[in-house]
């Protein structure tokens, strides 16, 4: 089954590039594609390089990190969430392994246009930078809750 192409109008309704301009949704759905995973499928690896920005449309992701041994989940997302921001980073690598809690469908767009657009200078390059920043800033926050329970010293699943 073939999936259709990504448009302007898919990337505008994306709380990320919403009220963008409609040339600059299009160069950055030129470069974008749908992907759709199977139940139990995975999107990627922890420790894989990252270099793309995912976008949940339909179906879910289950979120795992691991080391020493040891494997737990760190997040669970659903429709209308984001992932890969760690890919703005410079030779990112993902934090964690990402797998497809059933049918699901996402979209994928490259981060370095994403960065080139946010760099631009322009009114809605501030907007899309400031709205990077708050995802990275929503994550540090959800860290620093979890730090912050009594009883749950030790596990971190935000961020």
């Amino acid at each position: 089954m073939t999936t259709p192409p990504v448009g302007a109008a898919d990337l505008a309704a994306l709380p990320l590039f919403e009220g963008l301009p409609d040339d600059e949704l299009a160069g950055l759905a030129a470069v974008a594609t749908r992907r759709r995973l199977a139940d139990g499928e995975v999107l990627f690896e922890q420790g894989d390089p990252a270099v793309t920005l995912y976008h949940v449309i339909e179906g879910g992701l289950v979120l795992r990190a691991g080391g020493n041994g040891r494997e737990v989940i760190v997040d669970t997302l659903g429709p209308g969430d984001l992932l890969g921001w760690s890919a703005i980073g410079d030779d990112a690598t993902t934090l964690s392994a990402a797998r497809a809690v059933g049918d699901t469908e996402l979209i994928e767009v490259p981060v370095e246009p994403i960065v080139n657009l946010a760099a631009g200078g322009s009114r809605m390059a501030r907007v899309l930078l400031r709205r990077l920043l708050g995802i990275a800033a929503g994550h540090l926050q959800a860290s620093r809750a979890q730090l912050l329970q009594v009883g749950r010293e030790g596990i971190i699943s935000a961020g």
